[in-house]
């Protein structure tokens, strides 16, 4: 028989949970908070009969009989817990394992290549159940949905032939198509084909790779609260990005070694799209695909990144090697994917958290850690601790010399109409920079690899801050998550009022990078606190007439703000000169926007070289002349090469997608050539 784990439970943890509304209090108290998220619980959480436990995707359902391998199914309901078992439930629909508990992702089906699969899918439920997914993967045309009535139990078999990561999804809710969010938003579930089995008398399957973090599976959900949008919408939706079935602070803690070899498949079976950002290191993307097919690509088509938009319905799979030791993050880079008020909390729960931490003691205090208030983060986050039992990993030399930077945190008051702006400002003489002067993007930091450099930053405005050096490898004390970032007692701080934070780090690799505020984002990152970081190669110089920045950003708080790009919403021309080499260097640190650039000659696509992506370069192999248009999301940084003749006169076209259905926002840059 086919091994098999009942107990999917996964720890749930203790937490201290901030207040997004009432932004002093709740920044004051991230630290304290996320501190006590690494600790986790000492044992795990019991569930009663009928609660949808989450599935950790560790264990595979079915079994082996005769050669062939069968899995039981059933839609049920059942009441799951996004915020661990001693958080509220709400009534969902599941496909359990008939003899299972019930489990949210939906039981993962994991068998090799050139397997005979038979699945039975019985419908408990008092509506009928449209099923898909499950088939082989010889065809782009899927095969009909299975349709199953109330009552009756549908049998689907197939020869699992195509290695891969798939998944399968059942709807109950009147629209029929497309993946779910309300209450059959869980009915997802993982199907992994791995290459075919070798040895064995053929009474078993061969495991998977390894039952550990090198192979783990993460299936993306979304919940919404039906009865807060129907009929009319309602001003609080109760909604909340799911990872295996828990909400952050509440998913599972992943843990790792230094040196470990790691994989992860991120399966995205929300109905949203998903820039999914790994702190502290660059990782392998070694396959995409869907819901129908999955491409895995040869070591020649690998590329690292370190963000990768995933769209609604896809797949990746993913291996990257943690060189140092602390807390890292894996979380989707749109600010509304991680907001707290993905915490599910009804309004009466939330004037309780509020009074509750008006009369907080000191944040530091061991019983306010324990207050139950709610994150300041939530929704689609996973936590990676990393330790390094040998002491074999990378740590920052701090003895020595370094080049010093002085970076101030600004505020000017009334620069949004009624609301402030913040920007970062390099000091650039003996003199720091006025109190209120500011610049939006930052001042570039233009640094160099290999060359150790210190930064000061100095925190002028009115709140805590953080800084975050996206894409940038370094010590995990110094990476800019507060109250998270770190290891053991060395936790790194908020960054009050009129204080300072020094970070020490020693860029490995020439390229484009972002640094921003991992505080309060919503607030933050809309009004201004982020630019761009520049490393360049030993002995190379700037030159801004041939290396252009185009960093797009967000012209102040508020989703009715409009997009800026480089700090405008209507940017002008750009000059180039003709016959010489330019670099574009593309940046995405909106809060929560889709971008895409053209080039355009008239209506046409005209072509440039792809150098680069989140600051790693692209293989010799890649890095070629493609079609002038790239899609990408919020975190990500493309760079590409133009070379354009005198007297050409072209087009960028950088297009914003909204959210909310709003239409997009088209800004045409105009691109002369002399």
């Amino acid at each position: 028989m086919h091994h098999r784990t009942r107990d999917r439970i996964v720890t749930a943890v203790d937490s201290t949970r901030a207040q997004r509304t009432r932004f002093p209090i709740m920044i004051a108290l991230i630290a304290a908070s996320t501190v006590a998220l690494a600790a986790g619980s000492a044992t795990r959480p019991q569930f009663a009969a009928e609660d949808v436990i989450p599935n950790d995707n560790r264990n595979g359902a079915g079994e082996l009989r005769d050669g062939v391998f069968h899995v039981q199914l059933e839609a049920r309901k059942g009441t799951f817990h996004p915020r661990g078992k001693d958080g509220p439930g709400f009534e969902i629909e599941v496909l359990g394992e008939v003899g299972e508990s019930l489990s949210t992702p939906a039981p993962l089906i994991r068998v090799p290549a050139g397997t005979e699969v038979r699945v039975s899918v019985r419908n408990t439920l008092d509506r009928p159940l449209l099923v898909r997914g499950l088939h082989d993967r010889t065809s782009a045309t899927p095969p009909p949905a299975v349709d199953v009535a109330p009552g009756e139990t549908r049998e689907v078999q197939f020869r699992a032939t195509v290695p891969g990561t798939y998944f399968y999804w059942g709807r109950t809710s009147d629209d029929r198509e497309g993946l779910g969010r309300f209450e059959d938003g869980q009915m997802t579930g993982a199907l992994v084909v791995d290459p075919p089995a070798t040895g064995g008398d053929g009474g078993e399957l061969s495991p998977p790779p390894s039952g550990g973090f090198d192979d783990r599976i993460l299936v993306i959900s979304l919940w919404v609260n039906r009865d807060d949008v129907e009929p009319v919408r309602a001003e609080h939706v109760r909604h909340t990005f799911l990872v295996n079935g828990l909400s952050w602070p509440y998913t599972e803690r992943l843990e790792a070694t230094v040196g470990d070899s790691l994989r992860m498949r991120v399966v995205n079976a929300s109905v949203a799209r998903h820039p999914m950002h790994l702190h502290g290191f660059y990782y392998s993307v070694n396959a995409r695909g869907d819901a129908w097919q999955d491409t895995i690509y040869s070591s020649a088509e690998t590329r690292l990144a370190v963000t990768e938009h995933m769209r609604p319905g896809t797949t990746m799979s993913m291996s990257w090697l943690p060189k140092r030791a602390g807390h890292w993050l894996f979380h989707c880079h749109f600010i509304a994917h991680i907001a707290p008020d993905q915490q599910l909390l009804e309004a009466d729960e939330l004037d309780v958290a509020l009074s509750r931490m008006e009369h907080a003691a000191d944040p530091g205090d061991h019983d306010a850690v324990h207050r139950p208030a709610f994150s300041a983060m939530a929704g689609l986050i996973t936590g990676i601790i990393v330790t390094d039992p040998d002491g074999i990993g990378l740590r920052e030399d701090e003895t020595v010399e370094r080049r010093r930077l002085r970076l101030y945190a600004n505020a000017r008051e009334g620069y949004f109409g009624d609301d402030p702006a913040f920007g970062f400002i390099l000091q650039e003489g003996p003199e720091p920079p006025t109190a209120d002067s500011i610049r939006i993007p930052g001042t570039p930091l233009l640094l160099t690899r290999d060359e150790p450099v210190e930064v000061l930053v100095l925190n002028r405005v009115p709140h805590p801050i953080s800084v975050h050096w996206h894409g940038i490898e370094l010590d995990a004390y110094y990476d800019g998550v507060p109250g998270w970032s770190g290891l053991g007692g060395r936790i790194a701080p908020l960054i009050a009022p009129g204080d300072s934070f020094v970070v020490r780090f020693t860029p490995d690799r020439a390229g484009t990078f972002i640094y921003h505020t991992h505080a309060e984002e919503a607030a933050q990152l809309s009004s201004g606190l982020y630019g761009p970081l520049i490393v360049l190669e030993p002995g190379q110089t700037y030159d801004p007439e041939t290396d252009r920045i185009f960093l797009l950003g967000w012209g102040g708080p508020g989703g009715e703000a409009p997009p800026i790009l480089n700090g405008n919403p209507e940017p002008g021309p750009v000059t180039l000169a003709g016959g010489v080499p330019h670099r574009f260097r593309f940046i995405n640190i909106t809060p929560s926007n889709n971008m895409q650039i053209r080039l355009l000659d008239g209506e046409a696509l005209t072509e440039w070289r792809r150098v680069g992506k989140d600051g790693a370069d692209y293989p010799a192999n890649q890095a070629v002349s493609v079609p002038a248009e790239q899609y990408f999301g919020a975190g990500e940084t493309y760079d590409f090469e133009v070379n354009l003749a005198s007297g050409e006169s072209m087009v960028l076209e950088v297009t914003t997608f909204l959210r909310g259905g709003r239409p997009p926002v088209v800004m045409n840059v105009p691109v002369r050539v002399r």
